[in-house]
């Protein structure tokens, strides 16, 4: 049995031991951002009203589940369990450092009143739609929000829209608010989650070409986002292919992919093959699908996956909750932990391992008020908690998504990111163009058909705030530039193969590095330990491995990937969350922290009901294409003029199932105001489906808060998306544009290092610092216009008249 004392124990040596948190809010969002507080060592107290929080009794799926909802068990495990009517409010406040708070403004109370006290928490207010809408949002809600986020109108493939499963946009929005309360927490102030604007967040790959495109001197022109789509975009074979007891999901991003996997397939002459070109493999997909499919029915999916995991290849075993329980990775790296108290069963522990350290296992779930002879307001607070600071030296080697986005979050809170590439080896992300594909101006010197690597809109967007070096780690003396940067940093993040220090004989540098206050993640997609680590991963990968392929798309399919990359913006918000909390740690006299997180881990967290669900029931969720658990009828109607999203909730008469004709029909006919004006009045919830473009004309991104215009000294001033995240009514932003190649090497290593002059030169002579990609143009760029108003400039975005 575990017991409170227990508890106490397993955090006292915990990153965020020490902090106190009190949780008002129910659902999803709120305690989701509580539960990784608890993982962090947080203490978390659950105030719950009388009548319980509705999460208890949520349903994962609408088939049989015990009580509490697993979804509930997921949430409150690790967390105190404290009576509303057994708590004087004041003095709670008093001895908390953060509330979490799901109530809009017109609902707030004493609680949201955090100014009534002489030593004020922070309020972490997390909603549906914001704290000055009608209603805060219900579970129920998913869809919807998706929706009116333009999250669903990314998913679009083949003319279809599906919804991600579970609760992702509720997820994101609690893994959101977990970072603003340690970025926040030292100071008297009130941050704000939405769960729209982490679902917006969700789709920042796609987002990012849109917006960039619409911005564009050729905004007009239907090139201009496909050309700026990504390096990712068209791969095959991609997505899930069936197998002989499931369903596997080959990667083919990576050059050496093609070529890896005709060599398994035993059909090298695949390679060679006009039809299968890089160029046409996309266009003539279905054949080449005929020719390989046979290979993958005849085998397993861990027999595939080993198979690839020897050769180098990148592939991904579609696992579900019950495959979880009995995976030899995953128990190896101690993810499946157990939960007692008011609930028994396998639960998720933490997708990070700390230290080396494991979570805390078994976790206590709390009954209903079992902690009201705990709680004693009266006691002082064990120590002053530390929240981000400004001025924190950050270094980053990462490519793509997850592992920048950790850089720009710190970013824009005032922290100086340095991000060290050479030229041999450029993000992918950078993308490569001609000058005259970006219709701007080459500027002095420099031709149309000149390369740059600096005109990326995936690049361009995750990497705003931050400085760049250019740092060849094949070189002895690039090496030693690296360790002079890392000496004198704060954080190193690394979202590389689990090998990329160690094979450039730097992990035993980092590792004394850590022990003398560094703190460093790492964060390959399966983690760094672990029999699979060595699994090369990119996001459809992930969502095969992390429980999502199992639970997307049509009820009637077996497994499906998205085109959204979205397990990277998950890894990257919780790596933010765990680098936060190891500042906060260092800052209060603790050591530096050696942090190794699984991408994997991370969106398995976000299906932790799931397995609960398994362990319970020994069952998979069901697939639910578009419909919402508990929900009466939901589903996706295109209409003359777009797609509406639509939740009935027991009692409405408003609309039946998508798949009545009858309805599918009259809705096809009519607009989509029309279709939505005619459900809600029969008692439905109905929201259009907004695309990124359509939300950027229209000037929600700019009313919300999430539209930034950025002037970047090669494309000039575009549109990209913001961090869902508001601290007193003003949002989290990296203000500077993200760097050009070689941009500011021999700035950073003057300023932060202090080398001369000849020292730079010598290390340029040598090739250790200053390359740029094969054929690239050193750009000077185009002088900025600082000042200019951008609502004058573009008030059609800006929603100015």
């Amino acid at each position: 049995m575990v017991t409170t004392a227990d508890d106490d124990n397993a955090r006292a040596n915990a990153p965020l031991a020490g902090l106190r948190v009190i949780e008002v809010a129910t659902g999803v969002a709120g305690p989701y951002a509580g539960r990784l507080l608890a993982m962090l060592g947080a203490t978390v107290v659950k105030v719950e009203p009388a009548c319980g929080d509705p999460a208890r009794r949520i349903p994962v799926d609408g088939g049989t589940q015990g009580g509490p909802s697993p979804l509930f068990v997921h949430l409150g495990a690790g967390k105190r369990s404290v009576s509303a009517d057994a708590v004087a409010v004041p003095s709670a406040l008093d001895w908390a450092d953060v509330v979490l708070s799901d109530r809009v403004r017109s609902a707030f109370g004493p609680w949201e009143d955090t100014a009534s006290v002489s030593d004020p928490p922070l309020l972490v207010s997390v909603t549906a739609w914001g704290i000055d809408a009608d209603r805060p949002g219900e579970p129920a809600d998913e869809l919807l929000v998706q929706a009116a986020s333009g999250l669903l109108a990314a998913t679009e493939q083949d003319g279809a829209l599906w919804r991600l499963p579970g609760r992702q946009s509720q997820y994101l929005a609690g893994a959101y608010a977990a970072a603003a309360a340690l970025a926040c927490a030292d100071r008297h102030a009130h941050a704000e989650v939405t769960w729209v604007g982490a679902a917006r967040s969700a789709a920042e790959c796609q987002a990012a070409a849109t917006l960039y495109a619409c911005t564009s001197p050729r905004g007009d022109d239907p090139e201009e986002e496909r050309r700026q789509a990504g390096f990712q975009t068209g791969t095959f074979p991609s997505g899930a292919f069936p197998c002989a007891d499931g369903h596997v999901v080959p990667g083919t991003v990576r050059g050496k992919d093609w070529v890896l996997q005709c060599d398994l397939y035993g059909r090298k002459d695949l390679v060679a093959d006009p039809r299968f070109s890089w160029a046409n493999r996309w266009r003539n997909r279905e054949e080449l699908r005929a020719e390989i499919a046979g290979w993958y029915l005849a085998r397993t999916r861990r027999e595939i996956f080993d198979l690839a995991l020897e050769a180098g290849w990148s592939a991904g075993m579609v696992l579900s909750a019950r495959d979880v329980l009995t995976d030899r990775h995953l128990a190896e790296r101690g993810f499946i932990g157990e939960v007692t108290g008011a609930a028994r069963g396998p639960i998720a522990t933490r997708p990070w391992r700390i230290d080396g350290r494991p979570g805390p296992d078994p976790l206590r779930l709390a009954r209903p008020g079992e902690d009201d002879a705990w709680f004693d307001p009266a006691r002082p607070r064990s120590r002053g908690f530390a929240g981000a600071r400004t001025g924190s030296r950050v270094v980053e080697l990462t490519w793509a998504w997850a592992g920048p986005f950790v850089g720009r979050f710190l970013a824009s809170t005032g922290a100086d990111v340095i991000r060290v590439e050479a030229g041999s080896h450029p993000d992918g992300w950078r993308t490569r163009f001609r000058l005259r594909d970006l219709g701007v101006s080459p500027g002095e010197g420099l031709e149309p058909d000149d390369i740059t690597y600096d005109a990326s809109a995936q690049f361009n967007s995750l990497n705003r705030g931050k400085r760049a070096v250019s740092v060849d780690l094949r070189a002895e003396a690039g090496r030693q530039v690296f360790r002079d940067l890392v000496d004198t940093a704060d954080v190193l993040v690394v979202n590389m193969n689990h090998r990329v220090l160690a094979d450039r004989g730097l992990d035993g540098f980092v590792a004394e590095r850590v022990r003398r206050g560094l703190v460093h993640i790492t964060m390959p997609a399966l983690g760094a330990k672990g029999p699979d680590r060595a699994m090369a991963g990119f996001g459809m990968l992930t969502e095969a491995m992390g429980g999502f392929a199992a639970r997307f798309g049509p009820p009637e399919a077996g497994a499906r990937t998205s085109p959204t990359y979205y397990p990277d913006a998950v890894a990257g918000v919780h790596a933010t969350v765990a680098v936060l909390a190891a500042l906060a740690a260092r800052a209060g006299g603790g050591p530096g922290s050696a942090i190794d997180l699984s991408q994997q881990e991370t969106l398995w967290s976000q299906f932790g009901e799931d397995i609960v669900l398994a362990g319970q029931e020994h069952r998979d969720p069901a697939r639910l294409g578009n419909a919402e658990p508990g929900a009466a009828g939901a589903g996706v109607l295109a209409t003359a003029d777009g797609h509406v999203a639509y939740v009935l909730a027991d009692g409405g008469t408003g609309a039946g199932p998508a798949g009545s004709g009858g309805l599918v029909r009259w809705a096809a006919a009519r607009p989509a105001d029309e279709v939505c004006a005619a459900l809600r009045a029969g008692g439905a919830h109905a929201q259009r489906v907004h695309s990124m473009r359509s939300l950027l004309r229209s000037g929600a991104l700019a009313e919300e808060r999430m539209l930034e215009l950025v002037d970047h000294p090669v494309v000039g001033r575009r549109a990209y998306l913001g961090i869902p995240v508001t601290v007193d009514g003003e949002p989290l932003r990296a203000a500077t544009p993200a760097p050009m190649f070689d941009q500011h090497t021999d700035e950073v290593l003057a300023e932060w290092l202090g080398y001369p002059p000849g020292q730079l030169a010598d290390l340029r002579e040598a090739d250790a610092i200053g390359s740029v990609p094969p054929a690239a143009a050193r750009l000077r760029g185009r002088p900025r216009t600082p000042g200019t108003d951008q609502g004058a400039l573009f008030p059609q975005i800006t929603g100015r008249e």
